[in-house]
């Protein structure tokens, strides 16, 4: 009796379980699909895109080499240059929560050197006190011999006034990739200087430049191929060039000259960044007697430069110039640095940062290692999140995706996310990205022969997580 009551117990156990799973599977079946849509919606929240919105600016037909600045008190400052007549104007805008408060004109000429890689710039020191500059070309030299021109405002751009060159050698050579920044309560200025890789040249073949105003139609400058550059390919070896700098006062007197590095890139665009003691870190391509071509730093603190340091070390070696600057950008006491490198055959966009001002930097972080064309920029969106954008790989050589990465502050790596698809050649030129304050502008230039500037904004809200 006692068996049976076992049996028909086990039996009915038996039954429960069966009865009991169908439930149990459509619980399983309800987990999965509970699971399938949270990563679903995280993908979606993953790979959206934030929203672009276009900003009307006021440059003209042809307007080139578009340039983002912040201003002291709030707003960017937008600048570029457009054909003028026979030759060009320097012009700017001051935005203010995405729209053009006021416009200006910095100065006007023929004879000037126009190049999708050496953009010129208009900066406010001050609220009262800007400087800016563009390139002219070096009468009687060869093609790619130009100078820096410099002008100086002291009534928030309202009037300007030109100041002649910072560099005061008067050699046929190439001075350019120059970047203005606050150097307490003067300009500073860096730039790329060849007049000793000048020096060691022989004598140019090339025709040499006009005298300005000389031939009022024959602007080199007008030209509307994708690159003015003497060397399109950019692959001459460099040569001695140099990273100087200087100060420029509100008066416009310029300061002592001072060679930072003594062997650098030819026309790799330097960076600098304010730090938030009021001194500045500039992030530099350098190049060694057997080619090497890593990048550099250097801090300026209580108006002294720091020797050299190192940044990144890859090792990469290649006999001409890349064409492919860096970016460094500032909050608080942290720093990102950003770069392109090709070492050992690997195009790839890293990124360093710093929690010190400096003092010690992360190992490289590998933000795109899927042959990126690089153009980098780096903004902070907080305190704990810096931004990087770049160019991606260009899959049919006629596009590219601008591309952007979120960095958290200990090295952190979010998902890229594709913001919207450019142009892959130089007239696309180097975007720019700025943040003032809630606002996040983008810019770049639109595709030859027309050319144009392409300006954007989106809300810091939509970048952060």
């Amino acid at each position: 009796m006692q068996a049976r009551s076992l049996g028909k117990s086990t039996r009915s156990v038996v039954s429960a379980r069966r009865a009991a799973l169908p439930a149990h599977r459509l619980g399983l079946f309800a987990l999965l699909l509970f699971c399938l849509t949270l990563v679903a919606l995280f993908w979606f929240q993953r790979e959206r895109p934030p929203t672009l919105t276009a900003l009307s600016t006021p440059h003209g037909l042809g307007a080139r080499l578009p340039r983002l600045t912040a201003m002291p008190a709030g707003g960017a400052l937008l600048s570029w240059v457009e054909p003028d007549g026979a030759g060009h104007a320097l012009r700017f805008a001051v935005l203010q929560g995405g729209r053009v408060e006021r416009q200006g004109t910095v100065a006007r000429g023929a004879g000037w050197f126009v190049n999708w890689a050496d953009f010129p710039s208009v900066v406010a020191i001050r609220d009262d006190f800007w400087v800016a500059h563009w390139l002219v070309l070096h009468p009687g030299g060869a093609a790619y011999a130009y100078d820096i021109a410099l002008a100086v405002s002291t009534d928030a751009g309202a009037h300007w006034r030109e100041i002649g060159p910072p560099h005061q050698d008067g050699v046929a050579a190439e001075h350019g990739f120059a970047v203005l920044f606050r150097d307490a309560d003067a300009a500073g200025l860096i730039w790329l200087d060849g007049r000793e890789f000048a020096a060691t040249q022989a004598a140019p073949t090339a025709a040499p430049n006009p005298a300005p105003n000389s031939a009022p139609n024959s602007d080199p400058g007008l030209r509307t191929d994708a690159d003015t550059h003497p060397d399109p390919d950019h692959t001459h070896p460099s040569g001695k060039f140099s990273l100087r700098f200087t100060r420029i006062h509100a008066d416009g007197r310029p300061g002592a000259e001072e060679v930072l590095d003594d062997n650098t890139c030819t026309c790799c665009w330097p960076a600098v960044a304010t730090l938030a003691d009021g001194g500045a870190i500039a992030a530099w391509r350098g190049r060694t007697e057997t080619e090497i071509r890593d990048h550099r730093l250097a801090f300026r603190r209580g108006g002294v430069w720091s020797a050299t340091a190192e940044l990144g070390s890859e090792g990469w070696q290649i006999a001409g110039c890349p064409v492919n600057g860096p970016a460094v950008a500032v909050a608080g006491q942290k720093l990102l640095a950003t770069w392109f490198t090709a070492a050992a055959g690997r195009p790839r966009v890293r990124a360093a940062l710093s929690n010190d001002a400096g003092r010690t930097f992360s190992p490289a972080l590998n933000l795109d290692l899927d042959d990126p064309l690089g153009r980098v920029a780096a903004i902070w969106l907080d305190d704990r999140h810096a931004l990087a954008v770049w160019l991606a790989a260009s899959r049919d050589g006629q596009t590219t995706a601008l591309t952007a990465r979120r960095i958290t502050h200990t090295g952190g790596l979010h998902a890229p996310r594709v913001l919207l698809s450019l142009p892959a050649g130089r007239d696309t030129g180097v975007p720019q990205m700025l943040r003032d304050g809630e606002e996040i502008y983008f810019a770049w230039t639109r595709p030859g022969p027309e050319f144009g500037l392409d300006v954007r904004r989106t809300q810091r809200a939509e970048l952060l997580p």
